[in-house]
Formats: structure tokens, C-alpha cells, sequence
């Protein structure tokens, strides 16, 4: 693709790996949490693999020059493909490469090709920008992950999707889902009136928890053990959805009883909980203690993904203090239907927006967020005044 006056814009090569790095370095600094910035071996790895990856630069030709990449992970089993890494020369900022870099990527899989069915991505909100170059290119915005990365500090991130034409019409959305799901449905429906949605369940299944005591964890960060022991114990790949996040870490009980297989992050304290032995719902009480044992570890933000239809599950993490902090339409296919998907996160440091930069589009998930995790959190205090 030939934009501009002589910049191209083409699958990078392993020759551009040192440059790459260099210019996350130059605009990121050295505590950016994409390995992608940081890993050349990674990085080189991706550019060379072409079925999992696709690795964007873009190249002034007059002064042989990269001046921005980005980097597409493709999941061609769940059909998904994930944005990240969009970085621009501060010298270039002016000829739009960011825009036309996802323009790029967008044309490509979802215009073009025919393997996915929809690209996500997610944006810094210390600046506007990467936010409305994403909008210009019709990406729907699904909610924000509060706290869930420490640059030079805590920063929120936002949600956003594109799906290939007509597939969202094409979705059958399940009948009804937990009433807490309703208002991000209905902020969702407001971006897309056009769009279905479910409507409030009447009667909730629950699974009753085995045990309200605590019960004692260990975490075992083995990345290799951990990965051979989730494939041997998940063997049917429909049973490991959580696109582009690998367990590194795993969460047993101590006495047998579940075994919770995660992501972890240490540099930003990012937490993923991917897959269980058995459902979330039967832990219970026993929720707050793993807490606490993340905690220890150095964990600040756990995030889940869960099919809207699981109800128990859902109304287990909340009783548990998650929130809903974003929803994805149709993420995955399933034969031949589409699912949707509810986020839900609980960050275990102070909730602080402050200083944070979002396009309007994202002012109904905020105020939706705060509203439920003071009610989460703050209005189940009980106050007493006088004897009693």
C-alpha cells in the first residue's frame, strides 16, 4: 500500500527488527508491556510467522526510515484477530501512518481475506489519539479494563471491534442473561440500534458453592509445566477459548479440589484467569482468599471471559466483587452461530480516572463502571447509630 509522498506501507522483515524496538523504545520508554517492544527474539519470530502473525512497518522511501508498526496476532481456529503494538514516529505523526496502518489490517482480513471474523484492539486512554484513529476506521467501542496495566502508573485501556460486513446481523443472541448485563447491553444497542439483545432473566440458575471457608491456594509459575498440563487437560481445543492469552500460571487448591490455569504478567500485574477444573461458581467464599493470594504475588487487576449464557458463573464473580466492564458480540463461532462474550474485572488497587482521555463513545461504559462497583464495593455497608 503507497500512501503520501513515497511511504509505503508492507509486511516487515527480520532485518527491521532492531529499528522496530528502537522506535518503541523512543516513543514507549523502556517499561512498555508488549513483549513485542522489548523481545527481539519474539519479535523476529512473529515476523517470520506468517500464519500467527502479521507485522506491519511503515517506510518513508525517500529517507529509509521506519515510521510506524503494527503488529496483527491471528487466531484462525476461533476466527479472531487482535490488534496491538500501533506505534508512530514522533516526527510522522502528521501523515496519519497510524490510520493507515489498521486501515491496512482491517482491508486485509476482513475486506480481502475471508479467515476471521472479527479484529479487536485495545487503546491507552492517556490521549485520545489511537482512540479516534480506530473510530475513523469503524471499530465498535465494547467497554474499558480498569487498572489493568502499570506503565508509569495504573492506566485504564479501552475495547474496541470490527467485524467482517453482515456477520452481526447474522448473530442469534441467547434469550436472556443475568439483569446486571443489561445496561452494557443497552449502551451497546445504542451504538447499534440495529443490534439484538438479549433480554433480563426471570429465573437464575445457580450452583451452590461447595464450601464457604477459605481455602488455602498454591500458585505454581512454570510456564512450560503449566502450558504441557493445560493441553493434556483441556485435549479438546473447544474447551481453551481465550484468544491470545497462554497460561503461564497455576492456581490448585490445596487439597485437590480445583485447579484454575492463568496468565500472569509481572511486569504490570496484569491476571487472566483462563480455564478451571471445575466452575468458578462452586468456589464461593473461597474467592477473597484467592484474592489475597494473588494480591501476594503482585497481582493488581484479574480479568475473566465469560459466555453471556453462563449465568452461575456470572452472578458467582460478582458476588465475588467483579464488575462488567465490557462486552463482545459475536466473538466467537461456534457451529456456524456466533457467542457473545462479557468481561468482567476486578482491580485490587484504588479506582482512579484521573487524568484519563476518552472519546465520547466511552463515557457510558466509565460512568456504567463506577456505578456498579460502588455498589459492588460501597453500598453493602452496614452502619449502625446508637446502642443496638
Amino acid at each position: 500500500m503507497i500512501f503520501g509522498n513515497n511511504e509505503v506501507i508492507e509486511r516487515a522483515v527480520v532485518g527491521d527488527v532492531d529499528e522496530i524496538i528502537t522506535l518503541y523504545r523512543l516513543v514507549y520508554g523502556k517499561k512498555y508491556p508488549i513483549s513485542y517492544g522489548t523481545d527481539r527474539d519474539l519479535l523476529a519470530r512473529s515476523i517470520q510467522d506468517e500464519i500467527s502473525h502479521l507485522v506491519l512497518v511503515a517506510r518513508d522511501l525517500d529517507k529509509k526510515v521506519i515510521t510506524g508498526a503494527l503488529i496483527v496476532e491471528i487466531d484462525s481456529e476461533n476466527k479472531i484477530g487482535k490488534l496491538l503494538g500501533l506505534v508512530v514516529h514522533p516526527t510522522f505523526q502528521k501523515n496519519k501512518i497510524g490510520n493507515h496502518l489498521v486501515e491496512f489490517a482491517g482491508d486485509h482480513f476482513l475486506e480481502k481475506g475471508n479467515v476471521l471474523n472479527s479484529l479487536y484492539a485495545t487503546t491507552r486512554t492517556n490521549t485520545v489519539g489511537a482512540q479516534r484513529v480506530f473510530i475513523k476506521n469503524q471499530y465498535l467501542p465494547l467497554g474499558i479494563f480498569p487498572n489493568a496495566h502499570r506503565l508509569s502508573q495504573y492506566e485504564t485501556v479501552t475495547l474496541f471491534a470490527k467485524f467482517r460486513k453482515g456477520l452481526l446481523e447474522k448473530r442469534v443472541p441467547v434469550k436472556e442473561v443475568v439483569p446486571s448485563l443489561m445496561p452494557i447491553y443497552s449502551i451497546l444497542q445504542n451504538l447499534v440500534p440495529d443490534l439484538d439483545v438479549p433480554t433480563a432473566a426471570e429465573n437464575l440458575p445457580t450452583v451452590a458453592s461447595i464450601n464457604q471457608e477459605a481455602w488455602e491456594f498454591e500458585i505454581i509459575r512454570a510456564p512450560n509445566y503449566v502450558y504441557r498440563k493445560f493441553m493434556e487437560t483441556f485435549p479438546d481445543p473447544r474447551d481453551r477459548f481465550f484468544p491470545f492469552h497462554t497460561p503461564n500460571m497455576l492456581i490448585a487448591d490445596k487439597q485437590g479440589r480445583i485447579e484454575i490455569f492463568a496468565y500472569f504478567s509481572k511486569r504490570d500485574g496484569y491476571c487472566t484467569l483462563i480455564k478451571a477444573t471445575r466452575p468458578i461458581a462452586e468456589l464461593g467464599g473461597s474467592l477473597s482468599s484467592l484474592y489475597m493470594q494473588l494480591d501476594d504475588i503482585g497481582v493488581s487487576y484479574i480479568e475473566v471471559l465469560v459466555n453471556v449464557k453462563l449465568t452461575p458463573t456470572i452472578t458467582a464473580l460478582m458476588g465475588g466483587q467483579f464488575v462488567p466492564s465490557a462486552v463482545y458480540p459475536a466473538m466467537r463461532e461456534v457451529d456456524g452461530k456466533f457467542e457473545d462474550y462479557i468481561v468482567l474485572s476486578r482491580t485490587m488497587e484504588p479506582l482512579n480516572f484521573r487524568g484519563m482521555s476518552v472519546i465520547s463513545q466511552f463515557k457510558p461504559f466509565i460512568d456504567l463502571y463506577v456505578d456498579t462497583w460502588k455498589q459492588v464495593n460501597l453500598d453493602s455497608i452496614e452502619v449502625v447509630y446508637g446502642n443496638k
